[in-house]
């Protein structure tokens, strides 16, 4: 049950992080979006990328490397692993402080 929550919580995460309409709570399925739109910004966008990388907090140490040590094809799915990590530390986060707080609004 807490997995799902924390499934749900990151597809609303990544959905809002990445302007995405993502209706599954499958990891899987929405890292398999994820690594779509981040192909995207990649090849047309890549300072939007960059602010929404800086603004959701990734690890910028662990994204300067995958950049400069990843084969071009590896990059997308690595950087949407490090996206989903810490997008499942705030949904874990948020959940928490729900359980505490119950009139706490995550999506706010």
């Amino acid at each position: 049950m807490i997995e799902n929550l924390q499934n749900q919580e990151l597809a609303i995460l990544v959905g809002q992080a990445f302007e995405l309409d993502i209706t599954s709570e499958n990891q899987a399925k929405i890292k398999e979006l994820l690594v779509s739109e981040l192909i995207r910004l990649i090849l047309n966008s890549p300072e939007k990328l960059w602010n929404i990388l800086y603004r959701i907090d990734v690890n910028e140490t662990k994204v300067k490397y995958l950049f400069s040590n990843s084969a071009p094809m590896q990059i997308a799915p690595e950087l949407a692993d490090l996206i989903i990590e810490r997008m499942l530390q705030k949904a874990k986060s948020r959940l928490a402080y729900k359980k505490d707080n119950p009139n706490f609004d995550p999506i706010s």
